[in-house]
């Protein structure tokens, strides 16, 4: 077989099982000795960006384009690397769209690179208009709902699909969408309207029943949520299982909404679930609750040196990005920024610098962890020397700022890094609670509060509830990041 297919099967099974850092070696070692190979440099590039390496990615990517100035692929990689490193990308967005009009994941880069370098409402607008040619784009309307919030026009969130329903008023996906988006806003009285405006104009149609049922309970219409619940029946698919269960838990039901969770534990998607069974079992006095998030190691607070993580140039850095951040659509940040992209994949000095502290921690709290169990979605993963981000960003609050109650199925570990604090601070004020249960889901304290002091890291299971309390004026600002379930 070609010597540089085998190099290419070598980059494309370490990227998908591990073993990265072998890879990019020997395909940087071949590429010194041989002419550029734009494939190669192309793999390189990817094995350099999972080992936060962008700025090497952004390299190979370049060799790359210098040999295959027309090459869609490689364009496009070069633009989505370049953005994740901190670096100019709109103009090579742009090129890249020349190059592959139809691909509509390079129109959604774009627009994030419009953001990034502080034409975000340029990028709404562009947005929109290719809206207008192709309503049926779905993740083009997701977009731009999450962008218009970015950019303060909030109320816009659903512009572009309610203009595409004046087109194509039959749409049960364009309905659906705008119902997932106010859900998962939180703007519950909308979604009730957009549902049984649905209902009205399709018929009892199992999701437009369900977000319809979902948002009556959100508002605390308990008994209307429970007549719609039972008019669905049981539930066969997670979303389902999940709003009944917080119905079930707002109803004060724990033993009924323990017996529903079980069966989901031992599925795909298990981590949705575990949250909810960490409050039902502690609600029931089950004594898996004290298994499940009770049990010492299975969070930690570690005070790091200011100097090491750079702390002075850290913080001045991170407010010219939160200058260009907002509230994204979906997140639990209220009266604060977050920041866009994967913070810790950014090129700056000062961001590099904490990153591999961070690594180097997360790793050391893996390796002290309690001892392994596949059946304990904490301790059943496996750890590994060089942890992997599976998504990290900055969050500044100020005034009475917080963050709502939530938690992170798409990672393991979960973190807060705290770099500013306000001043005068009252005991409490701007405290993470950790466990306990979101309000109106039960009456449980938190497992554990951690107060907020400069340099301060917390890491804890990504499943487990958190939120922080208000403050009364000033700055709070965090580092956060999710680890990667292996």
């Amino acid at each position: 077989m070609d010597e540089r297919q085998d190099l290419a099967d070598l980059a494309e099974k370490a990227l998908a099982e591990g073993g990265e850092e072998q890879a990019e070696a020997r395909l940087s070692a071949w590429l010194s000795r041989h002419a550029p190979d734009v494939t190669l440099l192309h793999w390189t590039a990817m094995l350099r960006r999972a080992l936060d390496r962008r700025d090497g990615a952004v390299a190979a990517l370049e060799a790359a384009r210098r040999m295959a100035p027309d090459n869609a692929g490689v364009v496009h990689a070069l633009a989505h690397v370049s953005l994740e490193a901190g670096l100019p990308s709109a103009a090579l967005f742009e090129q890249a769209i020349r190059l592959a009009p139809a691909k509509g994941e390079i129109r959604l880069g774009l627009a994030s690179a419009r953001l990034a370098e502080g034409e975000g409402p340029r990028g709404l607008g562009e947005l929109e208009a290719m809206l207008g040619a192709n309503p049926g784009w779905m993740e083009g309307h997701r977009q731009f709902a999450q962008l218009a919030v970015m950019v303060g026009q909030e109320r816009r969130a659903l512009a572009s699909i309610e203009a595409a329903l004046q087109r194509f008023p039959q749409s049960e996906s364009l309905r659906n969408l705008a119902i997932d988006l106010l859900l998962s806003a939180e703007r519950h009285a909308e979604a009730l309207t957009v549902a049984e405006r649905a209902i009205a104009a399709h018929g009892p149609v199992a999701p437009f029943l369900l977000a319809r049922a979902a948002a009556l309970d959100e508002l605390g219409r308990i008994e209307e949520a429970e007549a719609a619940f039972e008019q669905l029946g049981p539930a066969t698919e997670s979303g389902h299982a999940i709003w009944h269960l917080r119905h079930l838990l707002r109803k004060g039901e724990v033993a009924r909404a323990a017996a529903e969770i079980e069966p989901w534990l031992a599925r795909g998607g298990a981590e949705a679930f575990w949250p909810y069974a960490a409050i039902a079992w502690r609600l029931a006095g089950d004594a898996r609750s004290e298994w499940l998030d009770g049990q010492e190691g299975l969070f930690r607070v570690i005070d790091l040196d200011p100097g090491e993580i750079g702390l002075d140039t850290l913080v001045p850095m991170l407010r010219g990005l939160h200058a260009r951040s907002g509230r994204f659509l979906d997140q639990s940040v209220r009266g604060g920024t977050q920041t866009d992209g994967a913070l810790l994949g950014r090129c700056e000095p000062e961001l590099v610098r904490v990153r591999e502290v961070l690594r180097r921690e997360v790793a050391r709290f893996e390796a002290e962890l309690p001892p392994a169990n596949p059946a304990h979605p904490m301790l059943g993963q496996k750890r590994t020397a060089r942890p992997r981000f599976a998504g990290s960003w900055s969050v500044r609050l100020a005034g009475a700022g917080f963050h709502a109650p939530h938690h992170h199925p798409q990672g393991w570990i979960s973190s807060a890094l705290y770099l500013s604090v306000p001043d005068g601070l009252l005991p409490g004020e701007g405290w993470l609670d950790l466990g306990g249960a979101p309000q109106g889901l039960g009456d449980l304290a938190p497992r554990a509060s951690v107060e907020p002091k400069p340099a301060r890291l917390a890491l804890f299971p990504s499943w487990m509830w958190h939120g922080t309390r208000p403050f009364a004026a000033g700055e709070r600002m965090t580092i956060a990041f999710d680890i990667a379930r292996t």
